[in-house]
This record gives C-alpha cells, structure tokens and sequence, in this order.
C-alpha cells in the first residue's frame, strides 16, 4: 500500500471511530498524559492541516524551482516566489467539540489531496516548523502519526489499538532515524557503552550511547527489547509499559525499564 493509502486509511479509522463513539467520549482520557479524546481530536486537526501544508509549500517551492532553472537554461529573467523562511503552521481548531468530526473530515481530504500532489523530485524537502525535512523521511513521518493516533484513540475508546498492518517499517524507520533527536530533549543518560536494541518479528531498530551521543551499534547491545512489531513500537513510542507481558527484556532489565527516560516523546 502507498503513503496515500496507509494515510487515509488510518485517518478515516480514527475519524469513522470518533464518529460512531458519540458524543459522549469527549472527556475520556487517553494514555497520553493530559489529554483526553477532544485533546487527541483537536491534535489530530493540527497535524493533518500542518503535514497538508507542508506538501502543498514543497510542491509550490519545487515548481518554483523549475521556473527558475527553466528561464535561466533559457537567458531570461524568471520570478521566484519562493520564500525559503516560508514554514508550515497547521491549523488549530478551538471550535465547540460538536464540530471536530467534519473538521477532520476536510482535513483529511486536504491531506490525501497534498500527498497526491507531492513533490517526487530529488531534493524536495517538506518545511516543517522545526526544519526542512527530506520528502522519504516526512513521508514516512506521516504514516507513523496516522497509525499511532489511530491506535492512541481506539485504546481510549476500548477498541483494537494494534498498528494496521504496512505501518511497522515506517514507525521503526522513523524512530531509528531521529533516535538521537528524540534522546536529546532526555534529562539523562545510560553509562557511554550501552546499546539498545529493539526486536520485533520484521523490524529491528538499535542504538548505542557513546560520550559522543548515540551512534550505530559497535558491539552486543547491553539491553534487547523483544516481542511481536505491535509490542516493540508500542513500546518504544510510550504507548505500551515496558513491563507488558508482551515484551521480552533481555540483557540489563533496569536499564530496559527505563528507556523512556533516555528516548522520550514523540
């Protein structure tokens, strides 16, 4: 299945879920800290609005680019409208919680519409608050929001919380990607020396702490965190304990235990 398809479909589950749940469930809490299903709801409009937009700025800058290469090749002056501080903002609604379900609705449309349209050339980066993203890793980004808040809300509503099928590769592939992004807003650190590795059925993802920071594995990790793709992502994105039956800790336990302290977020 492609990027569109793991997308809308795991956003439609999330949408057609909040829908039949009725409106009662607003209050409900979720097993992310603070925030109940509005909280999730409103998130969620957020970030499909700001990852809508973020195509949207990377196709207009790419044709802008072609513009500007074209007129070059051809000796005459070319408008760039480009604006490289141009970052995507998102949308956040504060409207009554009555008006959330075909809010989403249109921000999903917006999305699938923006990720039809993306750019696929060489270079094209998606502008993102915090920085330019390359298009594969903003792409996959994106799956792995949709299928974690798809399995966030059905958790809360005592539905099947388990990762649609064709979303482990991405989440995995994110989180081994930006591991050391994520470690840096930790307030501490395992000893220099310690690897970690999480083990799936498909999907492994490692990382070593080193007095330079986190690096590729050198050696055997001193912690292995084993079970099924569902258990392992879960996991390692806070969604599941670490003392879930599910997971198989191996190695040192007590630096297993504690691996949201070195990996927090997302």
């Amino acid at each position: 299945m492609s990027t569109t398809g793991h997308v809308g479909r795991d956003w439609a589950a999330f949408i057609d879920l909040l829908d039949a749940a009725g409106p009662g469930v607003w209050s409900i809490a979720t097993r992310l800290d603070g925030w109940d299903v509005a909280g999730l709801a409103r998130h969620a409009h957020w970030g499909m609005t700001l990852e809508a937009e973020a195509l949207e700025l990377a196709a207009a800058n790419m044709a802008a680019a072609r513009a500007a290469s074209s007129a070059d090749a051809a000796g005459t002056p070319a408008v760039d409208h480009h604006d490289p501080d141009q970052r995507a903002r998102g949308i956040q609604h504060d409207g009554p919680v009555e008006t959330l379900v075909p809010a989403l609705r249109a921000a999903r449309d917006r999305l699938l519409a923006a990720l039809a349209a993306a750019p696929t050339d060489p270079g094209a980066v998606a502008p993102m608050p915090y920085g330019d993203l390359p298009m594969a890793l903003a792409l996959h980004i994106f799956v792995m929001e949709a299928a974690m808040h798809r399995s966030d809300l059905a958790h809360a509503l005592g539905d099947d919380d388990r990762l649609h099928p064709g979303t482990h590769a991405a989440a995995a592939g994110v989180l081994q990607t930006l591991w050391g992004t994520l470690a840096a807003a930790a307030l501490t650190a395992p000893p220099a020396g310690t690897g970690f590795e999480l083990r799936g059925e498909a999907v492994v993802v490692a990382a070593e702490y080193t007095r330079d920071g986190w690096a590729e594995p050198t050696r055997a990790p001193a912690v292995v965190i084993g079970g099924d793709d569902d258990a392992v992502l879960l996991a390692a994105y806070g969604r599941l304990p670490l003392t879930s039956p599910r997971l198989r800790l191996q190695g040192d336990r007590e630096l297993a235990l504690r691996l949201k302290e070195f990996l927090p977020g997302p």
